[in-house]
């Protein structure tokens, strides 16, 4: 038989602990593995800008036939505006930009382009890392390796250890980088760090696929860019995957965007080609729905003010759970410098606990993370927070 050859599969990690928690029958499970933003009542909400603007697209819809290749127009030029701010107008005819699946959709298609002009390279993606960043740059077929990024031990950077990896890497090579909120560890470099990191990406030729997914969770709108931006100011090449999941709660729309920014015009003219043709044999054409939300929202003043309003809500709420978490975690724990956990930007933190203790936690307290200790401490309410830190409190070191 023709899949007789084929071997059963163990479900990636998080999609298993999903699973799990929903089965769990206890009325004190605590969710803190899966990576979506959550209200103090465990749901993730619909934002109310999206809910107006959604009602408007399916009122104003006259038609389901096929976008264009590169997708809702509007919505490129929206999030395009968004993500390079004062650089827009000068960078605009030198970016190639097309709407893909979500980020996830961003970084394959990334991933392809890269392969067609550099067949032989290789990518580098940080240690830790996103575990799905290696399965979506594999799947373009690519060689990837890991190069050093945090010490989840000592709760720190390792820009030293970073650059002196990256110093080596042949040049052409692709290396991805997340421009704010780091997923899994929320450990950001600060300005002067990423100056030191696009020094050597220029003085080695490297290609940098800057990672978006969290615009406006982390500091602030233009401040979670200012990296990217600082990038575009200064090197001749990048790409960009850009999301809408996490800072419009559009999580099952995969809505996302790649956009590369090339030498020149012509070069932009080039690539639109490539990933159209890429996208073409792939997935064919982009979904609108949340496009066109994201487009309406970007593009009503009215509808803009109530997001922006809702974004800040959002990151004030993750930066007082680290605040609460972290002097909860120290008045059980005065013997540990827990500061990092405060000074962190986004969803996530690595707590630094060993995967067998991760096991104990899930299997005795009903207490779900990531086997490598990732948690989102957005899974963390008035009601939950200080029994899941008594648990972890005991563990940390």
């Amino acid at each position: 038989m023709t899949f007789d050859s084929l071997n059963l599969l163990q479900a990636d990690s998080i999609l298993g602990l999903m699973t799990a928690f929903r089965e769990d029958p206890s009325p004190d499970k605590v969710d803190l593995s899966v990576g979506i933003y959550r209200e103090a009542s465990g749901e993730t909400p619909v934002m109310r800008a999206v809910a107006k603007a959604e009602r408007a697209v399916i009122s104003d819809q006259t038609t389901k036939a096929y976008l264009a290749p590169i997708g809702v127009v509007g919505f490129n030029s929206s999030m395009y505006d968004l993500v390079f701010g004062p650089l827009a107008d000068e960078l605009r005819a030198r970016v190639a930009c097309i709407q893909t699946p979500g980020g996830c959709g961003a970084l394959r298609v990334a991933g392809e382009v890269f392969r067609r002009a550099s067949p032989q390279a290789k990518a580098y993606v940080s240690d830790p890392t996103w575990n799905n960043h290696f399965g979506l740059l594999r799947g373009a077929g690519l060689k990837v390796e890991a190069y050093p990024y945090y010490d989840v031990g000592a709760h720190r950077l390792r820009l030293d250890a970073m650059l002196e990896a990256l110093s080596v890497a042949t040049p052409g090579s692709l290396v991805l980088l997340q421009v704010s909120c780091h997923n899994p560890t929320g450990a950001d470099p600060d300005l002067e760090a990423w100056r030191a990191i696009l020094d050597l990406v220029e003085e080695r030729s490297l290609l940098p696929l800057f990672d978006l997914a969290y615009q406006g969770m982390g500091v602030g709108l233009d401040e979670d860019v200012a990296a990217l931006r600082m990038a575009a100011g200064r090197l001749p090449e990048l790409m960009l995957s850009v999301s809408a999941s996490k800072n419009f709660g559009l999580y099952r729309e995969r809505t996302g965007a790649l956009m590369i920014l090339g030498g020149s015009p012509k070069a932009a003219e080039v690539l639109e080609t490539q990933v159209k043709d890429i996208a073409r044999g792939m997935y064919s054409m982009s979904a609108s729905h949340g496009a066109l939300i994201v487009e309406r929202i970007l593009s009503e003043p009215e509808l803009r003010r109530e997001w922006l309003t809702e974004l800040d809500h959002m990151r004030a709420r993750i930066a007082g759970l680290r605040r609460d978490f972290a002097k909860t975690l120290a008045h059980l724990r005065p013997d540990l410098d827990l500061d990092w956990i405060a000074s962190q930007q986004g969803m996530f933190s690595m707590l630094g606990i060993g995967s067998a203790k991760v096991d104990a936690l899930r299997e005795k307290k009903h207490l779900y993370m990531v086997r490598d200790s990732r948690i989102n401490l957005a899974g963390l309410n008035e009601v939950n927070l200080k029994g899941a830190a008594g648990a972890i409190a005991p563990l940390m070191r």
